[in-house]
């Protein structure tokens, strides 16, 4: 696959879009609106990002030659040269998804790329892919199991805001600098408050996923949520895999559901703050789509069992907000207004647990 960026920097190639499309769901919607100016490096951003999480999931491979291969990878983002990633062929090879198998064999085309971006956008994709990496190295030391047989809690709520931190909020604050480096009007915004609702706005839509994800991550032998938390709600790790646990747990549920919801909520000035449509398009539907999940996920009677159907906002529901969005979007006050309904959706269903 060849990846040259004549002159000055392109679009990226049809290929690497194709993957992008293919490797994720929400954010791909959001990258199809971006203005030129960003699109490149937040798709590239995306991938690399992505490559970091397929590295460390990769559970058929073990977990010390996992944090290896991402050391690897890390050092790949050291030099100004693009040196070969000489990743063991296993990684690319026990992938389930075609997808991230393909993502790991483009991965030195993708370091390649990199090299070639002006050194201002060079940096904070070296930002973002380092932030990203250390909550992957997070997942793989402080969660030593791979199966239900060896489920273990992160041990406090600073390791879960660090997490969190970590896997959203980097890529947050990379979305938020990008854009104030990359788009003109943005130039005499107020750069560190923005930065604060980027970092925030990631966090939330991190947690979001942990707690949409809860059964499926407890199979794989991690559970997000705090052991001391749990320690108060008379719970361990294990009995999460027993679907009854669900109302003991509500408590501790309801304060990260909660907090998640306070986290977009902070971050939602960001979107108010981006000029013209594309831009803050790109940014609020996942946040809407967060909300929306937020309140599935409170009202969810069978959140812990894996038999039953995933937490997930239904698919009309989502081409009904993005035609919407045409409407609310352009006007703050209909944004505002928007937003609002969908987070006091979340804080009814959060006051019913």
């Amino acid at each position: 696959m060849a990846l040259a960026v004549p002159g000055r920097m392109s679009a990226l190639r049809r290929d690497v879009w194709a993957l992008l499309k293919a490797t994720s769901r929400s954010m791909y919607l959001s990258f199809q609106v971006l203005p030129a100016e960003v699109a490149d490096a937040m798709g590239l951003g995306y991938l690399l990002c992505r490559a970091a999480d397929t590295l460390a999931d990769t559970r058929l491979v073990p977990q010390g030659e996992r944090l290896k291969a991402l050391e690897t990878y890390r050092a790949a983002f050291g030099s100004g040269a693009a040196p070969k990633l000489a990743l063991p062929e296993d990684f690319r090879r026990h992938q389930a998804d075609a997808s991230e198998s393909e993502l790991l064999s483009r991965l030195d085309d993708c370091v390649a790329l990199w090299v070639r971006f002006p050194a201002s956008e060079k940096e904070l994709l070296r930002e973002v892919v380092f932030g990203v990496i250390e909550g992957m190295r997070m997942d793989l030391t402080l969660f030593p199991g791979e199966d239900e047989s060896r489920v273990q809690a992160l041990p406090s709520a600073e390791h879960l805001d660090r997490y969190c931190a970590h896997i959203g909020g980097a890529p947050g604050l990379f979305w938020t600098r990008l854009c104030l480096l990359k788009v003109p009007r943005l130039r005499a915004a107020d750069a560190a408050g923005l930065e604060r609702q980027g970092l925030r706005l990631g966090k939330g839509l991190q947690m979001t996923n942990i707690l949409r994800d809860a059964a499926k991550d407890l199979r794989i032998g991690r559970c997000y949520l705090p052991q001391d938390e749990l320690a108060q709600a008379g719970l361990t790790p294990k009995d999460l895999l027993d679907p009854k646990s669900l109302s003991p747990l509500q408590p501790v549920l309801k304060r990260w559901l909660a907090w998640a919801g306070a986290e977009l909520e902070a971050g939602a000035g960001f979107i108010e703050a981006m000029p013209g449509f594309r831009l803050r398009a790109a940014a609020a539907w996942p946040l809407l789509l967060a909300f929306k999940t937020l309140a599935l996920v409170a009202r969810a009677p069978h959140l812990l069992d894996l038999s039953k159907e995933p937490v997930r906002v239904a698919q009309g529901e989502v081409y009904g907000m993005l035609a919407g969005s045409l409407w609310t979007l352009p006007s703050i006050a209909r944004y505002r207004s928007a937003a609002a309904e969908l987070k006091a959706e979340l804080d009814e269903a959060v006051r019913g647990l």
